[in-house]
């Protein structure tokens, strides 16, 4: 009972050295030795209780306590080595999946940048009509805008703004593609970055366009490409074959302020014209093209600044309208230019389309994983129970000697905790293989994306939070039923069979199965939205399709060299052997982005559309392709005038054009115009209508428009190729044509069409594969746990089976009771999972197509699953009920 430490030994020997004393001085007083001792002892008074005072002084008894009860469970935990793995596992499972999506999660949506003072960013957002284009997705803002809010607002510490783009990067070897950002010179200033080597940017790199060629290397580019050169900085290095000097590197970790592109590089905005030679719009008010931030002064809201800086918006876009060059526009766009707000956005987490893309699907995934960690925990707190009910009898005797409730109620929650711990350890060691498996699905395979797999303490406090939930819920139930056993009724009891607590046992695996089903339901839905999205396919055949594409700007062509240099690798392309056909466009397709313009309509009426994708293609592209032209003509090489760039004729239209602007009226003939200002001139004829294809999104068509390529301006094109041969061959071919016309031409994106849809489909993919394996997973853990139920029934009914085989039964009947059971048990779980489905259906709709989420087929499907699964877990038991010796059955009770 107490530690054989060395002060208690000491302690030990100097209360017997003391009783020794006192009885050897009554011995000498005439007393017998052995009444000498017993009267020493009762002068003396308890010693056990004087040992348990030592004891206790020495020691936190609490911690004390919890010391011998861990040693306890630990004992108890060993003794059942197979449940005890099995809830590990369990756990593992549970909380690993959980632990790696929340770290993603915190990544994309949550975490804030690795800057000064975050909380004080914010994005500006022009809220209403801007008049013009803009070169980017949302947020965006003209360059002279920035500069002029820059100089007059009262509520920013200091602005920046940055645009993401691409370059080739040559440093000494072949030029590579990669990510930049073009940023002003209050962009490091205004974050807070400091250098790893060297300086970074400021003020005195923005002051003249094309006057500072210098470039900040980022620390993961100079670490992994570089090999950490000390030596970068002051060295040259060529940027679309521009020169540019090395200044510096950025501080460790820090990635800019998009998740999903970290750059390789920052260039100064005014170096613009040579990090995007195929357009320029530094000075154009027309032209958004910027995200701005701003870094609010102590004391402001993002409210406050928001509202005080009405004024001067509602002023600048009034005199906007003053200014040379402000366009011919209708009554109502001028309106609605005029009631457009400046917007303040909380910008702590940076900005970044990919936040968008993956916000639902990532939601989805932690809401599943919350749901894998529930049955996980429902498996284990049924495997607890059932390790309760099989120590009942040394829990009463335990209660009989003196064990309180709340002793036997923390042992139990002690028991738990340890299983929970052991759980999270293993979880932690899982979550970044689950981690990485799911950053390989992240969409457009983007390769500059910030996020890890790796874990970081906010994510291991997370492991923590639910592994203490984890506790509570895998522990409660069977404590309290530990803590309820009665010591005189479970001592008196003969049988081991106790149907006590058997109806929680039951009512614990009916919501596994319902869990279980949700997820089936679930994966399925998802499945089938992958399904029919790659059956549908963009509209046209892909097999052997390939696609690539140059930019000869970036390579150090001049613009006018650019036209001809891409009809002769077209022309290159087309001889090949291994090729059957070739088109070039204007624009990659199958990215999710592109050109977009609204169009001025002539035909019968003047129509003006809404933004409308837009490409431009050369003759033969549809034809490549494998689609057909449905009215009129191809685009040939009358279509082609070296002499008038951007002086376009000629335009072929979708189906879904026609359906939606000229289904009254015949398409052939009708002028196109691009914009919508009311002095637009519609000149540009369609010569033919197109079947529709997918160009920019799978899930509907749209109305398109494509030019001829060769009449506009090409400063690079996407090559569409149909090979004869495997596609690796035709590959190596393609780069080997490219080599010859110029071996410093980069061929970029060279891949399959098959392919590139399986990059753009892939958070579809990602919800389909990784739900299927959340409901595999489910489903193993409530098939386990219907077993362990079926297990303890069909013992617990020995019994009564045995009475019936002795009156007659047929054997098969024995059976016959354990897979009725079971399946009562799985419509239990089916009647809860139907209308939860029904619920969060509703919440997933937007991720489906092609299905409906209480689609009869899914759920048909889940449920036959769920009915195999019940004949898997009932098999044994029920061959275990019918083996009964209804003699041994009745002598054993």
């Amino acid at each position: 009972m107490f530690t054989q430490g060395g002060r208690d030994r000491e302690f030990n020997e100097e209360i017997q050295t003391h009783l020794q004393i006192e009885a050897d001085r009554l011995v000498q007083e005439g007393m017998p030795p052995q009444e000498a001792l017993a009267a020493a002892r009762r002068a003396f008074g308890n010693a056990t209780s004087a040992r348990e005072r030592f004891y206790e002084s020495r020691r936190w008894m609490p911690l004390d306590h919890l010391a011998r009860d861990v040693r306890y469970a630990l004992r108890q935990l060993r003794h059942a080595p197979v449940s005890t793995a099995t809830v590990i596992f369990s756990l593992a499972l549970g909380i690993g999946v959980n632990t790696a999506i929340f770290s993603l999660a915190d990544q994309a949506l949550l975490r804030a940048l690795p800057v000064e003072k975050p909380q004080q960013l914010v994005l500006l957002n022009w809220h209403g009509s801007f008049v013009g284009g803009g070169v980017g997705s949302d947020n965006l803002l003209p360059h002279p805008f920035f500069r002029e809010l820059r100089k007059e607002n009262d509520v920013f510490v200091d602005m920046f703004a940055r645009f993401p783009t691409d370059v080739h990067l040559s440093t000494g070897a072949r030029s590579q593609p990669v990510g930049a950002e073009i940023v002003s010179g209050s962009y490091f200033p205004t974050l807070g970055v400091r250098p790893r080597l060297g300086r970074l940017l400021g003020d005195s790199d923005d002051l003249q366009p094309g006057a500072h060629p210098v470039v900040v290397l980022s620390y993961d580019y100079w670490r992994n490409h570089l090999g950490s050169d000390p030596a970068i900085v002051g060295k040259r290095v060529l940027i679309n074959d521009f020169p540019m000097t090395v200044v510096g590197v950025a501080e460790r970790g820090f990635h800019g302020v998009d998740v999903a592109a970290a750059p390789a590089l920052w260039i100064p905005i005014m170096m613009k014209r040579q990090a995007t030679p195929g357009w320029d719009a530094l000075n154009d008010r027309r032209t958004s093209w910027l995200h701005v931030f701003g870094r609010l002064k102590p004391g402001i809201t993002a409210r406050q600044a928001q509202a005080r800086l009405q004024p001067w918006f509602k002023a600048y876009l009034r005199a906007d309208t003053r200014r040379e060059g402000w366009p011919q526009v209708t009554p109502a766009q001028m309106r609605d230019y005029l009631a457009s707000r400046l917007n303040l956005l909380p910008a702590a987490e940076g900005r970044s389309d990919l936040r968008g893309m993956i916000r639902e699907p990532l939601l989805i995934l932690l809401a599943a994983t919350g749901l894998i960690l529930l049955l996980a925990c429902l498996n284990v707190a049924n495997l607890s129970l059932a390790k309760v009910l099989a120590r009942r009898r040394s829990t009463a005797l335990r209660a009989a000697l003196g064990a309180g409730r709340s002793r036997i109620l923390i042992e139990q929650l002690i028991e738990s905790g340890l299983l929970a711990a052991a759980g999270c350890l293993a979880g932690l060691l899982l979550a970044p293989l689950v981690g990485s498996a799911i950053l390989s699905f992240l969409p457009q395979g983007l390769d500059g994306v910030a996020l890890t797999a790796s874990l970081d303490p906010r994510v291991l406090l997370f492991a923590l939070a639910i592994t203490a939930l984890t506790t509570l819920l895998c522990g409660v139930a069977p404590a309290f039923y530990a803590t309820s056993i009665q010591p005189v009724t479970a001592l008196k009891e003969q049988s081991s069979a106790v149907t006590r607590g058997f109806g929680l046992r039951k009512a614990l695996v009916i919501g596994q199965f319902s869990l279980a089903l949700i997820l089936l339901i679930g994966a399925g839905l998802f499945a089938r939205t992958l399904s029919n999205l790659r059956l549908q396919g963009p509209g046209f055949p892909t097999t052997n399709l390939l696609m690539f594409r140059i930019d000869p700007l970036a390579d150090g062509y001049k613009a006018p060299e650019t036209k001809p240099l891409v009809r002769q690798v077209l022309a290159a392309v087309q001889a090949l052997p291994e090729v059957a056909q070739a088109g070039a466009a204007g624009l990659e397709m199958l990215t999710g982005g592109g050109w977009n313009n609204p169009v001025t309509v002539q035909s019968n009426r003047r129509i003006v559309t809404e933004d409308i994708p837009m490409n431009s293609a050369s003759p033969g592209f549809f034809e490549t392709l494998g689609a057909r032209i449905m009215q009129g003509r191809d685009f040939n090489e009358r279509d082609a005038h070296y002499g008038a760039d951007g002086d376009r004729r000629s335009a072929i239209v979708n189906e879904e054009f026609v359906k939606r602007y000229l289904k009254d009226s015949n398409p052939i003939g009708a002028g196109l115009g691009i914009g919508n200002a009311p002095n637009t001139v519609a000149n540009i004829e369609i010569v033919g209508v197109v079947k529709s294809f997918s160009d920019f999104f799978l899930r509907k068509p749209e109305p398109e428009v494509f030019f001829a390529l060769w009449e506009g301006g090409v400063g690079g094109a996407a090559f569409y190729v149909r090979a004869r041969t495997a596609a690796p061959v035709a590959m190596r071919s393609i780069r080997a044509a490219l080599t010859r016309i110029d071996p410093k031409l980069s061929v970029l994106a060279l891949r399959s069409i098959d392919d590139q849809l399986d990059r753009m489909l892939a958070s579809e993919r990602m919800l389909a594969t990784l739900a299927a394996g959340f409901a595999v997973l489910a489903t193993l853990l409530a098939m386990i746990g219907l077993y362990g139920v079926l297990s303890f029934s069909a013992e617990s009914r020995t019994k009564e089976i045995g009475i019936r085989l002795a009156l007659g039964a047929p054997r098969g009947a024995a059976g016959g009771l354990i897979v009725r059971e079971a399946a009562l048990l799985a419509l239990a779980g089916l009647a809860i999972a139907l209308p939860i489905s029904w619920a969060l259906g509703r919440l997933i709709e937007s991720q489906l197509f092609g299905v409906h989420p209480m689609d009869t087929m899914t759920i048909t499907g889940a449920a036959l699953v769920l009915a195999l699964v019940c004949l898997a877990a009932s098999a044994v038991p029920a061959r275990r009920a019918e083996s009964v010796s209804p003699l041994e059955a009745l002598r054993s009770e």
